[in-house]
């Protein structure tokens, strides 16, 4: 059986937009930054993995992705708490 660490990172969720809008007082355009929610977030993330050319680490997986992992035999899945592997920002 195969192995898979996996973290969450509920930072996926939302993205940075620029957005161009007319100031209020001058009336010319500005760039305005909006944070906007993403459709299907990639929020896994797989930290290490054993025998295995599908996924590779630093590979994110959406919430379907990881339930399929989860559901089949065929991997043996550790989820681990958020910034448990990844400290001070860095990727391992």
């Amino acid at each position: 059986m195969r192995k898979v660490q996996i973290e969450y990172d509920g930072s996926m969720k939302k993205k940075y937009v620029d957005q161009r809008v007319k100031h209020p007082k001058t009336g010319r355009m500005m760039r305005d930054r909006v944070e906007v929610d993403v459709k299907d977030p990639k929020c896994w993330e797989i930290i290490t993995i054993e025998n295995s050319i599908l996924y590779s680490p630093g590979h994110r997986l959406t919430k379907r992705q990881v339930e399929s992992l989860c559901r089949g035999n065929k991997y043996e899945v550790v989820i681990g708490g958020p910034g448990q592997f990844t400290p001070h920002k860095s990727r391992y």
